[in-house]
């Protein structure tokens, strides 16, 4: 059984399903939501039925009243008047408390324009067009509109704006060639980069780039140039694992080294990368560099210790007392010279 719960699609209650596809909580709302569906259906059908019926009565009439234009439309006398008041339905007044309005208007085929009530309405724009003519989104749109006090009008249900009025408030697209350019959203799909990876090459790249709105465009031959792929950023890049295990080093110290640096990385998906050049200089490995002849005739008092089986403060008080050669190297480490060591703790043990 299921551990989650669900909202019955019928009565609305919570409930646990006992299988995946579970919509209602028992058969019966089941059984009810199907009846339910199956009667609103039928008086969907019968609803288009009777508008068509209506219709074929009212075609031979010029005129309509409000109640015949709202039956021969399928809608509700406040729907009416609200299109009048938009401009979409043109009323021809009768007498002082009598609308008629013209069959005309409200077949299909008809090609009746609003009237406007402020602004230059003459020409129209669909929101479509006005989404490619101009360099905002269609959110910005109207809300430049209600600041400026401009209404849209409604046209057998599609929406239009005055061009002319959006013309003065509006900037204008300016297009592009694509030949030349690239758009940045196009280059994130087509390659998986991260809008502000692209940002960050171009600048360290120095790659010429200007900005239309909201879109950032991109010198195409330069960036081709460049050729910034995927395959090149796994070259030049490390991830944080990777450059872990490479350096040998734990997550604070690397973290630590980069911060203290002022390193910063380049976030891909869902890791974080970091120019290796510059990791190589943090982190690559500064064991101190012994002298080859060092490592051949000394050697380490730790080392010495194991080797002739003795332990620290004899080693100390002895090598003190023979006055054995030391040498200090890179790394704070001191080196006892192996032909001593050999005599003054052989002749110990022979004695």
């Amino acid at each position: 059984m299921y551990k989650t719960t669900r909202k019955c699609k019928c009565c609305g209650k919570l409930f646990t399903p006992e299988f995946g596809r579970q919509v209602f909580c028992t058969p019966a709302c089941r059984e009810q939501y199907h009846k339910r569906t199956k009667r609103l259906r039928k008086n969907s059908v019968t609803s288009v039925k009777q508008i068509d019926q209506i219709q074929s009565v009212l075609n031979d009439k010029a005129l309509l009243s409000i109640s015949e234009a709202a039956d021969y439309m399928g809608v509700s006398r406040p729907t009416v008047y609200a299109r009048i008041r938009e401009g979409e339905i043109i009323p021809i007044r009768v007498s002082s408390r009598t609308l008629r309005i013209p069959i005309e208007q409200l077949k299909g085929n008809s090609a009746l324009l609003p009237q406007p009530f402020e602004g230059d309405y003459s020409i129209l724009i669909s929101k479509e067009e006005a989404q490619d003519r101009y360099d905002v989104s269609l959110r910005r749109i109207y809300q430049r509109l209600r600041e400026a006090g401009i209404r849209t009008r409604l046209i057998k249900g599609k929406t239009f704006f005055p061009k002319k009025e959006l013309d003065k408030i509006l900037p204008l697209r300016k297009h592009y060639n694509p030949d030349e350019w690239y758009d940045a959203e196009e280059l994130m799909k087509r390659d998986g980069l991260t809008r502000k990876y692209i940002s960050y090459f171009i600048h360290r790249k120095g790659i010429t780039c200007q900005r239309q709105g909201w879109t950032l465009l991109i010198n195409k031959e330069e960036w081709d140039k460049a050729k910034l792929l995927r395959g090149d950023l796994e070259k030049n890049y490390l991830t944080v694992d990777q450059a872990r295990k490479l350096y040998r080093i734990g997550n604070k110290a690397f973290y630590d080294g980069v911060h203290a640096a002022g390193l910063e990385g380049i976030r891909q998906h869902n890791y974080m990368y970091y120019p290796k050049s510059e990791l190589d200089r943090l982190f690559k490995d500064k064991t101190p560099k012994i002298p080859p002849e060092i490592r051949r005739y000394y050697i380490r008092r730790n080392d010495a210790i194991k080797h002739y089986h003795i332990g620290t403060k004899r080693f100390t008080e002895e090598t003190e007392a023979a006055g054995v050669t030391k040498v200090k190297t890179e790394g704070h480490f001191v080196w006892y010279k192996k032909s001593e060591l050999d005599k003054l703790f052989n002749k110990i043990s022979d004695q």
